[in-house]
């Protein structure tokens, strides 16, 4: 007999409605969204706006990989709700022991994210992605597991040891979705990344600034933090660097809340090139001030900071502070 599921859920495969047992195949859910590189803005409104597509995508081998989730409200009152997401490399049987002790981190290093009240029939999205960069392993597949805890469900991981215990986890658990995922080395960075920001107890302007020094014309470089807070996101998709003499930079400019924290990663494809000797890509975060600021004539003008054209113009009238920064050098 089927009946209906009354909370947040996680569809099995697109054919799942919220029915119980839940239809096959298991390991098909479009509510867990690889979704790529760099953070979605705006993430509410894209995924709960395709509901009805699967639009996730294959994980990039030993790149910074950022996953939503998504889960419906099939209760007749508004729900809220904690996520996690768990991830285990390929195997036929994927009995809980397999990945309960494998919880995927935000780029803030939480390993559950709270999902907001979401009325009857509503969709509610993760607004702070999970982010992975997962190695290659033996053929290539993992599997995920995304798992949300309400007041009316709590779904704790189960003790399962047998295949008539896995059955009734696979039939009866829409709080549970599984989706096999496939790695690609296309768009893999040469390398990557990952230092930590605090922005402290002040809110304000911060521009992200990213110097390459010696770094050949045809080479890309991106940086991204998945954490929601800044107006834009940190965020700055795949940019190839242009022919120069040596040194270039490009820049996002941000307003941050105050306590903000996350991780940032900065990525480099060499795309076929050679690096000479010399190569060094920097990460810097700065502060500009304007003439009313006591600090204004003690600072430095955006040129002699190393500011792009378009952003020493844009500045033109302040003046700025490297409040720190991190570089790769290559030997």
């Amino acid at each position: 007999m089927t009946t209906m599921y009354d909370d947040l859920f996680f569809r099995s495969n697109l054919s799942d409605y919220g029915q119980l047992p839940s239809p096959p195949l298991a390991y098909e859910s479009p509510d867990i969204i690889p979704a790529g590189l760099y953070p979605t803005n705006n993430p509410q409104a894209f995924f709960s706006g395709n509901y009805n597509q699967d639009v996730g995508q294959n994980l990039v081998t030993d790149g910074p990989n950022y996953i939503y989730l998504r889960s419906k409200n099939l209760s007749n009152s508004a729900e809220s709700g904690k996520v996690s997401l768990y991830y285990t490399p390929a195997s036929l049987l994927l009995y809980p022991n397999k990945w309960q002790n494998n919880a995927l981190k935000t780029s803030d290093s939480q390993t559950e994210v709270f999902l907001p009240s979401t009325a009857p029939g509503g969709i509610a999205v993760t607004d702070n992605p999970f982010f992975w960069e997962p190695g290659a392993i033996s053929g290539d597949h993992y599997c995920l597991i995304c798992r949300v805890s309400t007041p009316k469900h709590d779904n704790p991981v189960p003790q399962v040891g047998s295949y008539t215990d896995m059955t009734e986890f696979i039939l009866n658990n829409p709080g549970f979705g599984w989706r096999n995922v496939h790695l690609t080395d296309a768009n893999s960075p040469t390398f990557d990344t990952t230092v930590d920001y605090t922005q402290g107890t002040e809110a304000g302007r911060i521009t992200f600034q990213l110097e390459c020094t010696n770094v050949p014309g045809g080479a890309a470089v991106a940086f991204s933090a998945g954490t929601p807070g800044p107006t834009p996101l940190i965020s700055l998709e795949r940019t190839p660097v242009p022919p120069n003499n040596g040194s270039w930079n490009t820049s996002v400019t941000c307003d941050v809340p105050a306590n903000y924290q996350t991780n940032i990663t900065y990525s480099y494809w060499a795309n076929g090139t050679t690096p000479p000797k010399g190569f060094q890509i920097r990460l810097k975060a700065l502060a500009y001030f304007d003439e009313s600021s006591r600090f204004f004539h003690k600072l430095r003008t955006p040129q002699e900071l190393g500011a792009s054209p378009e952003l020493a113009r844009r500045m033109s009238a302040q003046r700025g502070i490297v409040l720190g920064s991190h570089a790769t050098i290559g030997r």
